[in-house]
């Protein structure tokens, strides 16, 4: 079957490539190659700087995969695409209920350049669509370039610098993260935006706690329209992953959302910095993560 084929030659390339993914012999699975994911948000509260304030429930299906491009043995080419849709259930009269449709074409590259150091670099086009009254559509621009030294088989640590140009202003931003994998079961990671401990008793199971990125967290211009999503939103909870097929996890996950939340600027709720509550979120999802060499 030409799925399984697929499997196959990305599993032979990545055994076959001289980049160095990881020395250890840890239980956790290798990063995802493709996915498929929903989530839930619920009563998540945000209150202007003037009194005023409102209520909403947010519910997120995303997609993403990416293709790996073996060049040589040192360097390394992905290609992606993503796909999402958030849909905002607004409870009172600020606004209507309204949903946002985003397409992205992320695309990375990473060389090996000896033994202890990686190069990498990602450009991400976004563009968004949403169903607000006087919506329109926009683009959103991602990237950075990185830097990987691995210092021991089990610490490692990444530098870089990281840009996101959006409708609602531009950020640019240091970088500098590590991992470190204590043994075979226990790892913890000070990666943002996805900092994390995970404990792995074995090859099938693994248990993360930690943050990422929220997914009911934007940037909304109600009077001009624009939308963008922002970084600057938690989800921080608890997820579990068991390993389904070859490649194959499923991941169950729950905490508090939207730490940070919406941003709203151009309507009756003046200020574009608000004050947001917690809320609760479970989210689900599939991925596709190959076994990388060891």
């Amino acid at each position: 079957m030409p799925e399984v084929n697929f499997i196959t030659r990305t599993q032979d390339d990545l055994a076959a490539s001289q980049i160095n993914f990881t020395r250890s012999e840890s239980n956790l699975p290798f990063m995802p190659l493709a996915y498929l994911g929903a989530k839930t948000y619920a009563n998540a509260r945000v209150a202007a700087g003037r009194g005023d304030a409102f209520e909403y429930d947010a519910q997120t299906i995303s997609q993403a995969a990416g293709i790996p491009f073996f060049i040589g043995s040192q360097d390394m080419l992905v290609v992606g695409e993503y796909l999402s849709r958030t849909d905002f259930d607004l409870k009172g009269d600020a606004l209507d209920d309204f949903s946002v449709n985003s397409a992205g074409l992320p695309i990375g590259w990473l060389r090996q350049m000896d033994i202890d150091w990686q190069l990498a670099a990602f450009v991400m086009p976004l563009y968004h669509s949403s169903t607000l009254e006087n919506g329109e559509d926009n683009w959103q621009f991602m990237g950075g370039v990185f830097t990987r030294y691995v210092q021991s088989e089990q610490l490692w640590w990444v530098f870089g610098f990281y840009v996101d140009n959006a409708p609602s202003g531009d950020l640019y931003l240091p970088y500098i993260g590590a991992s470190w994998e204590i043994n075979e079961q226990w790892t913890v990671a000070a990666m943002m935006p996805w900092p994390a401990i995970s404990y792995a008793p074995n090859e099938n199971w693994a248990l993360r706690i930690g943050a990422s990125p929220s997914g009911a967290s934007w940037s909304i211009d109600s009077r001009g329209g624009s939308v963008a999503t922002n970084l600057d939103a938690w989800d921080f909870g608890v997820g579990v992953m068991h390993h389904l097929a070859t490649g194959f996890w499923l991941e169950f996950e729950a905490g508090i959302g939207g730490l940070r939340g919406l941003r709203l600027s151009g309507s009756h709720i003046e200020s574009i910095e608000t004050d947001v509550g917690s809320s609760a979120f479970v989210g689900i999802n599939l991925s596709f993560r190959p076994q990388a060499q060891r």
